[in-house]
């Protein structure tokens, strides 16, 4: 018996009780001694045992019902925490070198970070820092040596991040070019604010004076200007994924790195935030990094299927310059992106007061932090 079915029981007990108790003429055995007068009727009367009967299981304490176990409602689904927006601007057309984001989106380490994060590509690569600075992104793509000037110059600007760790850049040439030092005529093309300090410490090295004359800004169009031959060579933001394009197009080229000719060791790609708005983007900038870091760490430890997943979310990466930089560039990701190397700041400093560019050293915290201190 369930213990909703007792009260009802009981209910029924009562009532069949004060039925069994109420008794009438007709309904009773006759009485002989009654007088046989039709007319004269007996007043209907209870039973005082009937009556006693119902008294006590209308006082009879209902025992309580036991709490429910289960509900048949379905509970009410929680609702996930909203996204945090992030508008972050790449440095550069989509390419290999942003692997760990495409990779970080497709495989859901935003989500999960509770990060919506929009990625845009300039229309210039002189845009994403002047944005930035006007506060009109959240972030932006660069490199360490534009971090240095374009602060030095007013930009507050701050590195948060890095994603590629090692200088990716350098001069690019036709194959049939002896070398650097036959750079002392000739047109050289560059894409990005930095790359003539670049070049210009490169030649130095060879007792070349490079003139800003000889400096063209052919912006994205740095291949077919050494295609076309209208340049002897190209300083290059990313040269092997360049000289792989080149490759494929039919033209051989030769890549001097920065690092090996007058150039300190510096970071190849990071995030830059603006300095008045890191307090409030930390934790958002903690989790970005989290899910980077996820993204890049998978793809090191599954190389194959990163390349799969990464050309069939981004079909427009999928080439055979391409697959042939994939090894180089997967290398060269930062697997720790948030950690700092300050001497290397500090190095970097020096390197440009020697230069000339700048008047005195700055302290690193000025310059770059790690968004988990």
């Amino acid at each position: 018996m369930t213990p909703t079915t007792k009260p009802i029981r009981r209910a029924l007990a009562l009532v069949a009780a004060l039925c069994l108790g109420w008794s009438a003429p007709g309904l009773a055995d006759p009485d002989p001694t009654a007088d046989a007068n039709p007319a004269s009727v007996a007043e209907p009367r209870l039973d005082e045992r009937a009556i006693d009967a119902a008294r006590e299981l209308i006082e009879a304490r209902a025992e309580p019902l036991p709490p429910p176990t289960q509900t048949d409602r379905a509970p009410e689904p929680i609702a996930p925490p909203p996204l945090r927006e992030l508008k972050v601007m790449l440095e550069w057309y989509l390419g290999l070198q942003h692997a760990p984001w495409i990779l970080a989106r497709e495989r859901g380490h935003f989500d999960r970070q509770a990060l919506s994060v929009e990625l845009m590509s300039p229309a210039d690569p002189e845009v994403p820092t002047k944005l930035l600075s006007a506060q009109r992104i959240d972030l932006a793509l660069g490199r360490q040596p534009q971090l240095h000037l374009e602060s030095a110059a007013g930009q507050p600007l701050v590195r948060v991040a890095t994603l590629i760790d090692s200088p990716a850049g350098g001069l690019l040439m036709r194959e049939d070019i002896d070398g650097l030092n036959a750079l002392s005529q000739g047109q050289l093309a560059y894409g990005v604010a930095d790359s003539p300090l670049i070049a210009r410490t490169m030649l130095a090295q060879q007792g070349i004076v490079l003139e800003a004359s000889r400096l063209v800004d052919r912006h994205f169009s740095l291949g077919q200007a050494l295609l076309g031959e209208e340049v002897v060579a190209v300083v290059a933001p990313l040269a092997i994924t360049l000289s792989a394009q080149l490759a494929e197009e039919g033209l051989a080229t030769r890549h001097f790195p920065a690092e090996e000719h007058g150039l300190p060791a510096y970071d190849g790609l990071i995030l830059m935030a603006h300095q008045e708005r890191l307090a409030g983007l930390r934790e958002d900038i903690q989790r970005l990094v989290t899910a980077l870091e996820r993204a890049t760490l998978w793809a090191l430890n599954h190389p194959e299927a990163a390349w799969s997943l990464l050309v069939a979310s981004e079909p427009s990466l999928d080439s055979a310059a391409n697959r042939r930089a994939w090894p180089w560039l997967l290398a060269r990701l930062a697997t720790r992106p948030a950690a700092l190397d300050p001497a290397r700041y500090e190095r970097f400093e020096r390197f440009l007061v020697e230069e000339g560019q700048l008047q005195a050293t700055r302290p690193v915290a000025q310059l770059a932090v790690d968004p988990n201190d």
